[in-house]
């Protein structure tokens, strides 16, 4: 379709905020204690269940703790957005954050999140996960990481049988920060998390973690 020289093309829509609709999160705080929850949640899930059994409940469906992990993952990826736009206007938190996350670049939201997922193996493998379930191609794929997923069944005394699903990262190249459990790798995200936003300053740590070791 040729292009019309007299048409003005439409202005471009800066972003805004979206605390509005963020179901009352408003602070950087409140989304980690969010991923701690969904960590909580996903030790809550069996790890196994009865083969062959009708569920339980919701809890010992058999992927249910797939489903908890991609969430908790999730949430790690949101951490990085609210970190770049907690950061992005106040000169002090960005200079904390370059000492606390050496070679973070804070020039844009998408500078800021490939090179942390350079510094974090966790925050690539949480980008990876999240990645690969909102898209179901990719069209440029890191080559040396996948996300193995296996089933054990485990026989029990009684002649029942008990169904468990694992999940391990693995990603070449990293070393032993490259590879192991999910739920492992999820456990250390919020310890991670906790640990960068208390480095740089965040108020509001004992608000909503009061007396809580995450």
């Amino acid at each position: 379709m040729a292009h019309d020289p007299g048409q003005v093309p439409p202005a471009r829509v800066s972003p805004r905020d979206a605390s509005d609709r963020t179901l009352g999160l408003i602070s950087i705080w409140q989304v980690l204690r969010k991923l701690c929850w969904e960590i909580e949640l996903l030790n809550a899930i069996p790890k196994q269940i009865p083969l062959g059994a009708r569920p339980q409940n919701i809890l010992h469906v058999q992927d249910a703790r797939l489903y908890a992990a991609i969430n908790a993952a999730s949430t790690n990826i949101a951490l990085v957005d609210w970190l770049y736009h907690s950061i992005r206007d106040d000169r002090d938190l960005i200079e904390r954050a370059k000492v606390v996350l050496a070679g973070i670049q804070t020039d844009s939201d998408m500078n800021f999140m490939r090179s942390l997922r350079e510094i974090s193996t966790i925050v690539n493998a949480c980008h990876q996960i999240c990645n690969a379930n909102k898209h179901f191609h990719l069209r440029r794929p890191q080559q040396d990481f996948k996300i193995m997923v296996g089933e054990i069944v485990l026989e029990q005394s009684d002649g029942t049988a008990q169904l468990a699903t694992v999940a391990h990262v693995v990603q070449n190249g990293a070393g032993q920060d490259g590879r192991g459990s999910v739920d492992a790798m999820l456990a250390d995200s919020a310890i991670w998390w906790e640990d960068v936003l208390s480095r740089i300053g965040f108020p509001g740590r004992d608000l909503h973690f009061p007396a809580l070791q995450v």
